[in-house]
């Protein structure tokens, strides 16, 4: 692997095998083939930028620090998108909600009017999606936001490929029901 090797050509394994070796422009090359989706399922998951810049980055280190020990031969997706999953699940779990000030007067909200104007503008079935309890979102989101294969959802979440397509049929049935609510 002298200069001018094809990075782009590589596979992910062998990326990680050059990587291993010290090649350090493998793991731009990994950076810069997955990040996009893997930003954008952060996004999705927690749906905060900062806190989703923040889990994508520690998850590349963590892939960079494990790099000597890292098993060439599982999917690198499912190894990213599973330890983003991680951090964002920590991150939640240790955000505690701020009590508020006694002194702080709230505004009144915005009129139903409002509300329902507002709602009637965003993208149903995004929302509808974003109503799915947790498993069945990050579910529907690896397979078809990120196209993730079944095998690969079952390691970023650690179930069996049943249970995997047991979330996505629940998944897709509620979606679909939510969406025919809307539509009529």
């Amino acid at each position: 692997m002298g200069f001018g090797t094809p990075w782009k050509k590589m596979d992910d394994a062998a990326l990680m095998t050059a990587l291993a070796a010290g090649k350090e422009r493998a793991f731009r090359e990994l950076v810069e083939r997955h990040q996009t989706g893997l930003y954008s399922f952060a996004l999705r998951f927690c749906g905060v930028k900062e806190e989703s810049e923040d889990a994508v980055q520690e998850t590349f280190l963590r892939l960079f620090r494990n790099r000597s020990r890292f098993d060439t031969s599982g999917s690198m997706k499912a190894y990213l998108y599973k330890v983003c999953r991680n951090l964002l699940i920590d991150a939640a779990r240790k955000r505690r909600p701020e009590p508020l000030d006694d002194s702080l007067e709230i505004a009144p909200g915005p009129s139903a009017y409002d509300s329902l104007s507002h709602k009637e503008g965003l993208n149903s079935l995004s929302r509808a999606l974003d109503s799915l309890p947790e498993n069945q979102r990050t579910a529907m989101v690896l397979r078809h936001t990120e196209e993730l294969a079944y095998a690969e959802i079952s390691e970023v979440m650690g179930l069996s490929l049943s249970a995997v397509e047991s979330l996505l049929v629940r998944g897709r049935r509620t979606l679909r029901k939510r969406m025919q609510a809307t539509a009529a």
